[in-house]
């Protein structure tokens, strides 16, 4: 397994599918409405599985997601890392703080990389 040489990973989580009309979780109570103002973007299942190994791994984990792009890894509080969401446009203010999300998560690849 490949993943077994990696110290890290980083996964972007860009809609593959646009649904513009169905349910969500049908039949439970969390069942909602999927319209044309209340659309859902699927990434690509294999978001779902890299980071899956990497966290069973215990690797550090660095996630960003489109807007919109909601399930499984990229739902807030599914695993304990931060889900940023990716920007077209960065404000300074925001570079800074995204620079030391990086640094971070750098320092954390090192040290698994180095022990």
């Amino acid at each position: 397994m490949i993943a077994k040489h990696c110290s890290g990973g980083v996964i972007l989580g860009f809609g593959q599918i646009e649904v513009e009309k169905g349910i969500i979780k049908p039949g439970t109570e969390k069942s909602a409405e999927i319209n044309m103002q209340n659309k859902m973007l699927i990434p690509t299942a294999w978001n779902h599985l890299e980071a899956g190994i990497l966290f069973g791994l215990n690797l550090p984990l660095l996630i960003f997601k489109e807007t919109g792009v909601s399930g499984g890894v990229f739902d807030n509080g599914v695993t304990d890392v931060f889900i940023h969401e990716l920007k077209k446009e960065v404000d300074p203010v925001e570079q800074d703080a995204l620079r030391e999300v990086f640094l971070k998560w750098r320092a954390r690849v090192s040290q698994h990389y180095y022990s």
